[in-house]
Parts: structure tokens; C-alpha cells; sequence
């Protein structure tokens, strides 16, 4: 909220400033790309302010594509280390997935294996009712 107000107060008074600008300086002027003179095919005739103007907007954009330029190696970084997270994660679930069937496999293997001893520790023959309790045998 405070930057709003502060962009604001920065920049209506700039705004005034570029009308008022535009409004003094509406005169043509001669614009020539010909430093000698010799050639007039070159010149044209504009308002003062629309040349500043467009001289400033050429500015921007040129500056914003050189930045934009000089920072393709951080953009390209960013996308590896992007697409080396994504392989990170996808080798993780595998791995994870990896480990679930693995624990399943070994529960299935106790199981079957706890089942499989069970009737080999009872004796055949033997009642384990007698085992249990010692004082009804006596």
C-alpha cells in the first residue's frame, strides 16, 4: 500500500511534466541523418517531443534486451537445475515405490513363513491343552 502511494506521488508529478513537455514543444523540427550536408533524402521534419519521446522508448527496449541478453546464462541454469530436481523427484518415487513392493514382498514371506512353522512346533499327538495347564493333568 505504501509503494502505491509512493509510485504515485513519484509519478503523477512526472506525468504533468511529460504533457506539459509535449505541449510547449509541438513545433517541427529538422532532423537530419546527414552530417556533411550533402545528402537531403536523409532529413524529415518532427515534433520535438515525439522524437524525445521515441528516442526514449528506443532506449528502454534496447536496454531491456541487452539485459534480458546478458542474463540468458542465469535463465539457462535455472532450467537445468529445474529439469535436475524433476529427475531427482522422479528417481525418488521410484525408489519409494521400489521399497513398498520390497516390504510387501517380505510381509508376504513372514506370512507364509509363520504359517508354514506353525504346525511344526505342535507335536503330533501331543494336546496343548495339557500344556497349557499343568493342574488338570494332576
Amino acid at each position: 500500500m505504501i509503494l502505491k502511494i509512493l509510485s504515485f506521488l513519484i509519478l503523477a508529478p512526472l506525468a504533468v511534466l511529460l504533457v506539459v513537455f509535449c505541449v510547449a514543444n509541438r513545433e517541427a523540427i529538422n532532423v537530419s541523418f546527414d552530417p556533411i550536408g550533402t545528402l537531403p533524402q536523409f532529413a524529415f521534419q518532427a515534433p520535438l517531443f515525439v522524437l524525445l519521446l521515441s528516442a526514449l522508448i528506443l532506449g528502454l527496449l534496447l536496454g531491456g534486451l541487452g539485459t534480458w541478453m546478458t542474463q540468458s546464462h542465469y535463465r539457462a541454469k535455472a532450467a537445468n537445475r529445474r529439469r535436475e530436481i524433476e529427475n531427482l523427484r522422479h528417481e525418488v518415487d521410484l525408489s519409494n515405490e521400489r521399497l513398498r513392493r520390497l516390504r510387501e514382498e517380505r510381509e508376504r514371506d513372514l506370512a507364509a513363513q509363520a504359517q508354514s512353522s506353525a504346525p511344526a512346533l505342535a507335536a503330533p499327538g501331543h494336546s496343548t491343552r495339557a500344556l497349557a495347564s499343568p493342574s488338570v493333568a494332576a
